[in-house]
């Protein structure tokens, strides 16, 4: 088994680490790592060490100052699994394991099936409602960040700075979605009707839409300013109709569509900006049922 880090956040984002069988790596700040992040202050000159084997890998804290998280878990030690994600400090690492391939099945059989909602939806998606986007909420499922590594997709966090990193497997990702994208029918088969995110269409590109969404993540209060999980489905279905028309313009401003599901999972709901409100449209994904 062969593993390596990849790195997601902090000052050395996008690099990555090979570790090999039979090595112990020692992960710092210091020049005495044998991996050294200099430009990462909040980590610890050693802050943790990696011990790799045929079979495992092994994590140690070294008696860092802020700790050594595994999956938002402050640990001491940790057997380090496929999709596992690290933060040291501001560094944030991703765990992929690479195991030697398996030896080829026999082909199965193909058996003709009904289509289901989620056929439909991934349908929709790829055909009707390009360009398109998803904001996923890491708060609301664990697995989110982790899904959204191992697809590739292009991501940005509507998170920055140290607190964005520190927050990393709890933070709203604005998610590109081509329409090849195999995210799409991830999204279909295992977020919808579960409350993960939301969907959008809009024509600018990803770092623009990241400044749109960014001017929504808080909002006053009579005791001050309190998040806003607009991107909660259940919000913003019942958000959306409440608005007036200079709300409405504001938070929809580039997006076309936003679609989402609703309370029961087998509708979509297109929400879009009507000129003087928001229109509603309903979408079955269900089969209409015989007479």
């Amino acid at each position: 088994m062969r593993v390596m880090l990849e790195i997601q956040t902090g000052p050395y984002a996008g690099q990555k680490i090979t570790l090999e069988p039979g090595r112990s790596v020692r992960v710092g700040r210091a020049s005495r790592a044998d991996v050294a992040f200099p430009d990462d202050q909040h980590m610890s000159g050693v802050h943790f060490v990696l011990e790799c084997d045929d079979a495992n890998c092994v994590l140690r804290d070294f008696g860092s100052s802020n700790g050594t998280m595994v999956n938002g878990r402050r640990v001491n030690s940790a057997l380090l699994n496929h999709g596992d994600m690290l933060m040291a400090g501001e560094t944030t690492f991703f765990v992929r394991t690479v195991e030697e391939p398996a030896k080829a099945a026999a082909p199965a059989v193909a058996v003709p099936v009904e289509a289901t909602p989620q056929d439909r939806l991934v349908n929709l998606l790829r055909k009707d409602f390009q360009p398109l986007y998803a904001i996923l909420d890491g708060a609301r499922e664990p697995s989110v960040l982790k899904v959204l590594v191992e697809s590739g997709a292009e991501r940005q966090s509507l998170f920055e700075g140290a607190p964005g990193a520190q927050l990393a497997h709890f933070a709203p990702y604005l998610v590109g979605l081509t329409s090849d994208s195999p995210l799409i029918e991830t999204l279909a088969r295992q977020a919808w009707g579960k409350s993960w995110g939301i969907f959008l269409t809009c024509e600018l590109p990803l770092h623009e839409m990241r400044k749109h969404f960014r001017h929504f993540l808080t909002v006053k209060t009579a005791e001050g300013q309190a998040y806003f999980r607009f991107y909660d489905p259940r919000v913003l279905r019942l958000f959306l109709p409440t608005c007036l028309p200079k709300e409405i313009d504001a938070i929809f401003g580039p997006v076309k569509y936003y679609l989402m599901e609703d309370e029961k999972p087998d509708v979509l709901l297109r929400f879009s900006n009507a000129g003087r409100g928001v229109g509603r449209k309903a979408l079955p994904l269900a089969p209409a049922k015989s007479p």
